[in-house]
């Protein structure tokens, strides 16, 4: 019989948060394969169901930081197995959803409930790992994650033929039971930083970032139906941009805000974050646009399309435990920059062929993209985690994954809004190699200064 003890409780900690990264990143993949079985179905437009990604990714990202805080503030244990709760309840409640609003309010509070889940998974491997051991730890995470990145695209199709897309989120059940059985015995570590780090909690500072990114968000994917110059679309970006610049000028004048501002002073954590940005845009550029090409533009079935994108997870598996060694043992933040620069090639390639309609030429960026994920999750957390104070990790990790789902966000909505308004894919590849290119040379230049 299997006992959790002192010397392999570590371990146990790290393959529960396997699982939990394993239902955020499985939610991703399998809803892109299943989305244009789902806008049929539930007749919905191209635009509108697009926010069946989006109202995830929306919410996600607005409250992991204030997630993070309170990590910092009240302990990780509690907090985690009711989000793992609330994920569970909202995946049943998008199993059965009877019209596009209900699945879109459903996948609402999945992002509500992964908020919590996913920055916490960073601050616990790092509360129960040492510094020398944490790149090791996050490759295999993330090597977890990409067994069911792989089986994403496959499952999802099999199942959408085959039985039902709902059942895309009933297969999520089982894991998060078996997550929060897991967390519940083997969680010991007691809560050291709730009586360090209370304050006033940043509510003012909240709902200006929520208004901020909600507003904006909002706009950008509503222009491909109202067009830039509407009134609507206006004001929406306005309104987003006024209050996100509200929320700078909110969190740098008070005591207890929910981002350290400050950190961002320090090149190693805008350039990592800004990396995992890019990695989570470059990520549904692939796989949710990505699969949309696959099926409207050459035809594929759901079920192929999800075969036809294996060669761009199933690589993610091997490298994540090769870029874990190598993030301890070289400097972390330059091969981080490295797997962006592989990234960009296989973007530009995709920009550059696509237009062939042709899969099989597709399949070196699909390949290179494989290589290159882990370089966006693995290294780039070592670096930060390993940079930030100790009673600051679950605030780091809230703005680690604020990052990476702002990336995701805006991925939808930019490249949404270039699909729905040119109708060609190589638009919204070029984005992103571009894009993924810039941050490259300035991680580099802002690096080099840092170490002068």
């Amino acid at each position: 019989m299997i006992q959790i003890n002192n010397a392999n409780r570590k371990w146990w900690v790290l393959a529960a948060m396997g699982g939990a990264l394993a239902l955020i990143v499985l939610d991703e993949t399998v809803v892109g394969v299943a989305l244009p079985t789902i806008q049929r179905e539930l007749g919905m437009s191209q635009v509108n169901s697009h926010w069946i990604v989006n109202a995830y990714f929306l919410v996600f990202t607005a409250l992991a930081a204030a997630a993070g805080k309170m990590g910092d503030l009240f302990g990780y244990r509690s907090l985690f197995l009711g989000a793992l709760g609330i994920f569970g309840l909202s995946t049943i409640a998008c199993g059965i959803a009877d019209s596009g609003a209900a699945l879109i309010a459903a996948r609402a509070a999945q992002g509500l409930g992964a908020a919590v889940i996913f920055p916490f998974t960073v601050a616990m491997i790092t509360t129960v790992f040492a510094p020398e051991e944490r790149g090791r730890a996050f490759g295999i995470q993330t090597a977890i994650g990409g067994c069911f990145i792989s089986m994403g695209p496959l499952v999802g199709g099999f199942l959408t033929d085959v039985l039902s897309w709902r059942w895309i989120f009933w297969i999520n059940i089982p894991v998060v039971i078996a997550v929060a059985l897991t967390v519940f015995i083997a969680w010991q570590v007691p809560d050291r930083s709730a009586g360090k780090t209370q304050g006033r909690f940043d509510l003012t500072g909240l709902v200006a970032l929520i208004i901020g990114l909600a507003a904006l968000v909002v706009a950008i994917m509503e222009v491909p139906d109202y067009g830039w110059s509407n009134p609507f679309i206006i004001a929406g970006i306005v309104i987003g941009l006024v209050s996100l610049s509200l929320f700078v000028v909110l969190e740098l004048k008070i005591q207890n805000p929910l981002f350290d501002l400050e950190l961002f002073s320090m090149p190693t954590i805008s350039v990592m974050n800004s990396i995992v940005f890019m990695g989570e845009f470059g990520k549904i550029a692939l796989i949710v646009f990505g699969a949309l090409f696959l099926q409207k533009t050459l035809h594929f079935s759901p079920f192929m399309a999800g075969v036809a994108l294996i060669p761009a997870v199933l690589p993610s598996l091997f490298a994540s435990l090769v870029v874990g060694e190598f993030s301890d043992r070289y400097d972390a933040r330059i091969v981080s920059l490295i797997g962006l620069s592989l990234n960009a090639a296989g973007m530009i390639w995709l920009a550059i062929f696509v237009n062939f309609d042709t899969y099989w030429i597709l399949i070196p960026a699909l390949v290179a993209w494989g290589c290159a994920l882990p370089f966006h999750f693995v290294s780039t957390r070592r670096a930060i985690v390993n940079t930030v104070p100790a009673e600051k990790l679950g605030q780091s990790g809230g703005l680690t994954m604020t990052a990476q789902l702002l990336g995701g966000t805006v991925s939808m909505a930019l490249c949404g809004t270039i699909l729905a308004g040119v109708g060609r894919f190589d638009g919204l590849y070029w984005l992103s190699g571009g894009l993924m290119t810039l941050v490259v040379a300035i991680g580099f230049l802002r690096l080099r200064r840092e170490a002068a």
